[in-house]
């Protein structure tokens, strides 16, 4: 996978948790951190260390001109 496609997928990812955790939210007016811990925190972790992990590949590759 490129870098850039890893980047691009942790980002959506990221973005689909905090779409999914403000629906959650405003849509149903409930704030349970129980519930926000289990799926949209872990949509939103699981996408930021994909970005990073991304962003970090791409910091020490040697084969880029």
């Amino acid at each position: 996978m490129s870098t850039w496609l890893e980047r691009q997928i942790g980002l959506l990812f990221a973005l689909s948790g905090v779409s999914w955790a403000l629906h959650h939210i405003f849509g149903e007016g409930n704030i349970s951190p129980a519930y926000l811990r289990l799926g949209p925190m872990q949509l939103i972790m699981l996408g930021l260390m994909m970005w990073l992990h991304g962003k970090f590949r791409r910091s020490v590759a040697t084969d880029r001109a």
